[in-house]
């Protein structure tokens, strides 16, 4: 499988992605993160959009950058995403672009995600929130480094 990612307006990024799939037939995945938040004592789950703008295709054919689609900002390739950026889309994929609460180890600690859905996948805890049952954890993709907040079940030092 080839894996790309485009990176759009965020107001158009769903629109974009629709467009793509009904046209040139290709998966395309937007991410989405599922985050614990507390309303009156009460804890719900909540689907989120997650990493604005970026849109992740996945074809079994190789694609050139050939999208005249207006709201692209840039197109990564194959050979822009390596290593730890490649991972992470596979990651997207694996879990059909919906990442989940997960385990984690404490603050401060490198860490890899301790879930399937993350395999590969390192970061480092830079807070935790335990009595909203949520950690905030630094990874770098595209080469910018970037925070998420995520559920967890049980910390743990890796």
């Amino acid at each position: 499988m080839h894996i790309y990612c485009l990176y759009c307006e965020t107001q158009r990024c769903t629109a974009i992605a629709e467009h793509i799939e009904e046209r040139y037939k290709i998966k395309c995945i937007s991410p989405r993160i599922i985050q614990r938040k507390w309303v009156k004592g009460e804890c719900l789950e909540q689907i989120h959009n997650w990493l604005p703008g970026y849109i992740f295709l996945y074809s079994e054919e190789e694609l050139r950058p050939f999208f005249d689609i207006r709201g692209i900002r840039r197109w990564l390739n194959r050979e822009d995403m390596k290593g730890n950026d490649l991972s992470f889309a596979q990651m997207i994929y694996n879990c059909d672009g919906v990442m989940g609460i997960v385990s984690l180890a404490e603050v401060g600690d490198r860490c890899v995600v301790d879930d399937p859905l993350w395999a590969g996948m390192e970061g480092r805890v830079v807070k935790l929130d335990r009595g909203r049952k949520r950690c905030c954890i630094e990874f770098t993709f595209d080469g910018v480094v970037r925070t998420v907040w995520v559920g967890y079940e049980i910390v743990k030092k890796v």
